[in-house]
């Protein structure tokens, strides 16, 4: 089994175990890698354990050592390009990219109003989109939210946009004082000629709508 494979199902374990917690035979041959489960589970990259009487996996510290989790958070409401080459470079930082999207509530609090599109909608489409292999929705407590996302992902590197100095300073702070070991990247700050805000958004569409 070369290097390749063996990442893409280490890959494939760790996204089905987010979220979900270890997961049985049938669920890892639902994700098309049951004729590799025993090869993995040889290289110890994969941890057995019985709950409730049944067989469930997870993967273990050796695997998780085989690849690197990037982690990108935001609103995304009202997708456009930016969002697109922000999540595009933070996907070549490591082998999987999971993406946070702020809740409904969050968003209210911290911006003063709704959202335009609903929390489920637009974790969708950010999932949807081709650089990001996993969007799951943040926790609704700003203070130790994105803490419990931290602890939950794990991730070995998050990276964060241009316009995200709050988010930074927050994340930097629980990484230090929890002594977690996670990197942080600053993206690119993109061409705003080339790559409208969401907010730039909204007012040429209201401006058109008038």
């Amino acid at each position: 089994m070369s290097s390749g494979n063996i990442r893409s199902i280490i890959k494939a374990a760790y996204l089905l175990q987010l979220r979900h917690g270890p997961f049985t035979e049938v669920e890892f041959e639902a994700a098309g890698n049951a004729s590799e489960l025993q090869n993995v589970l040889k290289l110890q990259y994969l941890e057995e354990q019985q709950v409730n009487q049944e067989k469930r996996y997870s993967l273990s510290e050796k695997g998780r050592a085989q690849i690197k989790v990037v982690l990108a958070g935001g609103v995304y409401d009202v997708l456009h390009l930016g969002h697109l080459a922000a999540l595009t470079e933070a996907k070549t930082l490591g082998d999987v990219l999971v993406a946070v999207v702020a809740t409904d509530i969050t968003v209210e609090m911290l911006k003063g109003r709704k959202p335009v599109f609903p929390q489920e909608d637009r974790r969708a489409l950010v999932e949807g989109l081709k650089p990001v292999d996993k969007a799951i929705l943040g926790y609704e407590d700003v203070g130790f939210g994105f803490e419990q996302v931290l602890v939950e992902v794990m991730p070995d590197i998050v990276a964060f946009g241009y316009d995200q100095e709050n988010l930074e300073r927050s994340v930097s702070e629980i990484i230090n004082r929890r002594k977690l070991k996670i990197q942080t990247v600053k993206l690119t700050q993109y061409e705003h000629e080339r790559y409208l805000s969401s907010t730039s958004v909204k007012q040429k569409l209201s401006e058109q709508l008038r």
